[in-house]
C-alpha cells in the first residue's frame, strides 16, 4: 500500500458555503429591487432626487461588479461593501425631504445594507458580522440629524424604530456568522471522517496483504514444520534413533527456515518488461496541482504498459484540473486497485458537483471532458464512468485492462 499527498493549497469554499453565498447574493438583488421601488414610490418627497438616484445607481453598479467578479471572496472588497452600504444610509438622510425619515414614508435604504452585514458575517464569523451590524446601526442613528431631526426631538417611537433597524443589522450579521461557524465545523468533521475512511481502507488492504502472506507461510513452512514435529515425536518413542533420520529432519527444518526468511525478506516485485508502476503514473498526473490538496493511494504492485502511461496520466490530470478549477473542491483523492481482470482508477472530489449528460455536452460543443478523459481511456481499451450530482461532489472511474489482458 502506498499513500501520499500532492499539493499544499488553501482549501476553497465548500459546497455548503457556495449555497450560502448565492443566498446572500439573491437577497442583495431582491433588496436592491425593493430599494429602487421605494425610491420611485416616494420620488415626490425627495429633496435631492439626483443624489438619491446617483446613490442607487452606485449601489446597482457595485452589486453587478460583485456578482460578476465574486468580489466578496476578498477581505478588502467586503469592507468596501460595508462602507458603501453605510454611506447609502447616510446619503438617504440627505436625499429625503427634511424630517421625512420619521414620517409615514418608508426609509428606502434600510434593507439593502443588510447584505453587507451578511457578507462580512459569512466570510469572517460572528464577531465581524456583529461589528458590521453595529456600524450600520450607528449610521442609521446618524441619518436622523442628517435628515434635520435633532436627537432631543426623537420620541420613544422614533428610538424604537431605530432600535428595530439596528437589531435587524446585528441579527443578520451575527446569524450568518453563526451559520458560517457551523458550516466550518461540519466541513472539518466531514474531512476527519473522510480521512478516517481512507485510513480504514488502507488498514483493510494491509490486512489482506498480511493474510496473503499468512496463507503462503501456512501452505509451505508450517506444513513442513508439522511434518518435522510429527516425525520427531515418532523417533523419540524409539529406543534407538537412526542418525540418517535425524539428519533428514534437520535438513527439512533448515530448508523451511530459508523459505521463511525468503518470504519475510522478499523484495518488491520487479516490473514486467515494458511496464511502469501505476503509482508512478498517478503521481505524475497529480504533480503540480496547487489549487486543491490531492491524495494518491494505490494497492501495490500494479503495472501498466509504458505505452499507456502518457494517455492515462493526461486523463487523470484532466479530472484533477476539473476538481481544482471548476468543482470548487476542498480536496481530491485518487485511488487505484485491481478488480478481477481490470484495473480501476477512481478520482473523487468534494466539490459542487454537476449533472453529467454526454448528449448535452456534445451538443454544446463542450468536448474537453469527453475528449481529454473518455476519449483517451477508450483508446487504451478501457471505459469511463462519471457519478456526480449538484451539491455532492464528483467521482470519475477509469477502468483499464490489466497487463496481459486483452483490451475490451
Amino acid at each position: 500500500m502506498s499513500d501520499s499527498r500532492v499539493g499544499d493549497a488553501i482549501p476553497v469554499e465548500a459546497p455548503g458555503r457556495k449555497g450560502l453565498w448565492l443566498g446572500i447574493l439573491a437577497y442583495r438583488w431582491a433588496a436592491y429591487a425593493w430599494m429602487v421601488l421605494l425610491a420611485f414610490l416616494s420620488r415626490g418627497d425627495l429633496r435631492r432626487p439626483v443624489l438619491a438616484w446617483t446613490a442607487i445607481l452606485v449601489a446597482g453598479l457595485w452589486s453587478a461588479w460583485l456578482t460578476a467578479t465574486r468580489g466578496w471572496e476578498r477581505p478588502a472588497v467586503r469592507w468596501v461593501d460595508l462602507v458603501i452600504s453605510t454611506g447609502l444610509i447616510l446619503v438617504s438622510g440627505l436625499a429625503m425631504r427634511e424630517r421625512g425619515v420619521v414620517g409615514g414614508l418608508p426609509f428606502f435604504a434600510t434593507s439593502y445594507p443588510v447584505s453587507a452585514a451578511m457578507t462580512v458575517g459569512a466570510a469572517s464569523g460572528v464577531a465581524a458580522g456583529l461589528w458590521s451590524g453595529v456600524v450600520l446601526g450607528v449610521a442609521l442613528v446618524l441619518s436622523r440629524p442628517i435628515n434635520g431631526i435633532p436627537f432631543d426631538e426623537l420620541t420613544a417611537g422614533h428610538w424604537t424604530a431605530i432600535g428595530n433597524g439596528a437589531a435587524y443589522y446585528l441579527s443578520a450579521g451575527g446569524a450568518v456568522g453563526l451559520v458560517n461557524r457551523l458550516m466550518s465545523r461540519s466541513v472539518a468533521e466531514l474531512r476527519r471522517a473522510s480521512d478516517e475512511a481512507a485510513r480504514e481502507r488502507d488498514r483493510a488492504v494491509r490486512l489482506a496483504e498480511r493474510e496473503s502472506l499468512g496463507r503462503e507461510i501456512h501452505d509451505s513452512v508450517l506444513q513442513a514444520l508439522a511434518v518435522v514435529t510429527k516425525r520427531g515425536r515418532e523417533l523419540s518413542a524409539q529406543p534407538v534413533v537412526p542418525g540418517e533420520e535425524v539428519r533428514r529432519l534437520a535438513e527439512l527444518a533448515s530448508q523451511q527456515e530459508r523459505s521463511l526468511r525468503t518470504l519475510i525478506q522478499r523484495p518488491p516485485d520487479e516490473p514486467p518488461d515494458g511496464t511502469v508502476a501505476l503509482r508512478t503514473i498517478l503521481e505524475a498526473a497529480a504533480f503540480g496541482i496547487r489549487d486543491v490538496p490531492v491524495s494518491v493511494t494505490t494497492v501495490d504492485p500494479i503495472w501498466l504498459p509504458s505505452s499507456a502511461a502518457d494517455e492515462l496520466s493526461a486523463a487523470v490530470r484532466q479530472a484533477l484540473d476539473n476538481a481544482a478549477h471548476h468543482a470548487q473542491a476542498s480536496r481530491a483523492t485518487v485511488f487505484a486497485e485491481p478488480d478481477d481482470s481490470d484495473i480501476v482508477i477512481t478520482v473523487r472530489d468534494d466539490g459542487v458537483g454537476f449533472v453529467y449528460d454526454e448528449g448535452r455536452l456534445r451538443r454544446e460543443g463542450k468536448l474537453g471532458l469527453l475528449g481529454s478523459m473518455k476519449g483517451r481511456i477508450e483508446e487504451l481499451g478501457g471505459s469511463m464512468r462519471v457519478d456526480s450530482a449538484p451539491g455532492r461532489g464528483t467521482e470519475v472511474e477509469f477502468r483499464l485492462p490489466a497487463v496481459g489482458e486483452t483490451p475490451r
